[in-house]
């Protein structure tokens, strides 16, 4: 069992939005909005599964693929570590959280460091096209009494030699929301304040601490409902983007009725919420680790219908609408170019 779930989604997760970065005069070419999520979404939600229970596989991650929707599993791959978990699952657009190699407890720093490097070592393995090192979400297991012997610092000290984001408290199914309806509840506060929703699952359907499937079912059903408001993800993308956008500028470098030019740069200084809700800004945080686009809104002259945005050696087209233009661009990178696509 698990009792810790969520971390940083950085400052928006737990607290709401920052101040959006806003370069100029909001109405004249060239402003620009860092939208609050991805493709300008009002809140994300974060479906998360813990210990590679069987009716993840039976039940859950079918369920979840219908959708397209992305779900973090955090997994002991010295328990139950299947080929189905080791091939199949990434494959299906999946994601994996480290939970330890056991999930049977930490005497000492020594041990916990044996613990995350053999997990995070299968899960590199089981995904032999990314890069690495990676950010990887860490989701510290409940163990027996007397088997977690670690201390906060410790755990901290490990995560960031790791490249770990801690998820923070634990808010799980079948313990804090007992049925579909409390569980739809969480995806409507989250719109309402436009943070990071979540919920942590066990067993789906079966196994043990088990959401029902129609209970299950339902709040992905809702999720589809809502998808024009809401980024259905997993926990990296969303603490990234948070992070990325909480330290945001836009500056105007040209805007002409032929051409626009935008530099888009980030402060990374990741806020992590840890397992007691306490929190703290990790210093050590590797910027190249944070690269993710996020998605800009740019006012743009209003006879601009298609447009063509050049970062680097990335081109790509995107419509405008009265005057505004969405798309996504990297922080930290190469100046943005915005041109009428005709010209």
């Amino acid at each position: 069992m698990s009792v810790s779930l969520l971390c940083a989604c950085a400052a928006a997760m737990l607290i709401g939005i920052p101040q959006q970065a806003i370069a100029a005069d909001a109405s004249a070419p060239g402003a620009t909005q860092v939208a609050p999520w991805k493709d300008n979404k009002k809140a994300a939600f974060l479906l998360m599964f813990d210990d590679n229970a069987p009716s993840h596989l039976k039940n859950a991650i079918p369920e979840l693929k219908k959708r397209n929707f992305t779900g973090t599993f955090y997994v002991c791959p010295g328990k139950g570590w299947s080929d189905a978990w080791k091939k199949e699952v990434p494959g299906m657009g999946m994601e994996y959280g480290n939970h330890t190699n056991t999930h049977s407890g930490a005497k000492d720093a020594e041990k916990l460091d044996e613990e995350i490097k053999l997990c995070a070592e299968a899960i590199d393995k089981a995904y032999p096209d990314r890069k690495t090192p990676r950010l990887i979400s860490w989701g510290q297991p409940g163990t027996g009494k007397g088997t977690w012997l670690v201390t906060n610092e410790q755990v901290r000290e490990a995560c960031m030699k790791y490249n770990l984001i801690d998820r923070g408290p634990f808010m799980g199914a079948a313990i804090h929301y007992k049925n579909g309806k409390d569980m739809v509840a969480v995806v409507d506060k989250a719109i309402s304040s436009g943070s990071a929703g979540y919920i942590v699952f066990h067993g789906v359907g079966g196994d043990w601490l088990s959401a029902s499937m129609p209970d299950f079912l339902q709040l992905l059903d809702y999720l589809v409902s809502k998808q024009d408001q809401i980024w259905v993800t997993d926990h990296i993308s969303s603490h990234k983007y948070a992070t990325e956008r909480a330290g945001a500028e836009v500056k105007v470098v040209e805007a002409t009725d032929k051409k626009i030019q935008l530099a888009l740069t980030s402060k990374i200084s990741p806020r992590i919420i840890e397992l007691d809700g306490k929190s703290y800004t990790n210093d050590k945080a590797d910027p190249k680790l944070y690269d993710a686009p996020l998605t800009l809104i740019t006012k743009v002259p209003a006879s601009w219908q298609k447009c063509q945005i050049t970062q680097g050696a990335q081109k790509t087209t995107a419509t405008a609408a009265n005057g505004t233009l969405q798309y996504e661009a990297l922080p930290n990178s190469d100046p943005i170019s915005i041109q009428p696509a005709t010209l």
